[in-house]
């Protein structure tokens, strides 16, 4: 994928077709725009999502890192802590690996909703990833809000709008997965995360004596 600073900057117009990750998903004003300007980088060490390389391998097989399938998991559990509904994820096949590996599908009642689960995910990856959306797009509108994580891609619909453009129906060819499937990864990163906090605290009480 294209480093995030070669996208185009948008024009300003209402765009009259969706973002391109989308391929095809209808051609409404309201479809967030590909070029709208990325969120703004906080001061810090935490820097947007990159793609994750997992490992060189042949042309024929795909990996996917684990770090990938635990971002999705915690932004999956994000959008329920916010009650989102029917929540989605779909692992695109190796034809479309190459702009994104997962879709993350989420609805909400209203536009406050929906926002309020973006803002969710954004906060859940920041602070158990470090890491910032390369671009932030519908939020303001919050009939479709794209967060692009790179690795993965956050939709967040107001039912009616997801009826309408059904991008899941577009990608027949993906997977979809069990949330409980990915939550196995994340927990795994949480139990690594604290053994590692108790090794540095115990160290530092070691020297302290």
């Amino acid at each position: 994928m294209a480093a995030p600073s070669n996208r185009k900057k948008s024009s300003g117009k209402k765009a009259a077709k969706p973002t391109a990750r989308t391929k095809g998903a209808g051609t409404k004003s309201t479809a967030p725009r590909r070029g709208a300007k990325a969120a703004a980088r906080p001061v810090g060490k935490a820097r947007p999502a990159k793609k994750t390389v997992a490992a060189a391998a042949p042309a024929a097989e795909r990996i996917i890192a684990e770090t990938s399938r635990q971002m999705v998991a915690a932004a999956a559990a994000a959008c329920d802590e916010k009650k989102a509904e029917e929540i989605r994820i779909l692992e695109l096949d190796a034809v479309d690996a190459g702009f994104t590996d997962f879709f993350l599908i989420a609805s909400g009642t209203n536009e406050r909703q929906t926002q309020s689960i973006a803002d969710e995910v954004e906060m859940r990856m920041k602070r158990d990833f470090g890491t910032y959306p390369n671009s932030v797009e519908g939020k303001r509108q919050g009939e479709w809000i794209l967060l692009d994580y790179v690795d993965f891609v956050v939709h967040i619909f107001l039912a009616e709008k997801r009826a309408f453009y059904d991008i899941e129906r577009l990608r027949k060819s993906a997977r979809h997965i069990d949330a409980l499937e990915l939550q196995k990864a994340l927990r795994k990163k949480t139990a690594s995360t604290r053994k590692r906090v108790a090794q540095k605290e115990a160290s530092h009480a070691t020297s302290s004596e």
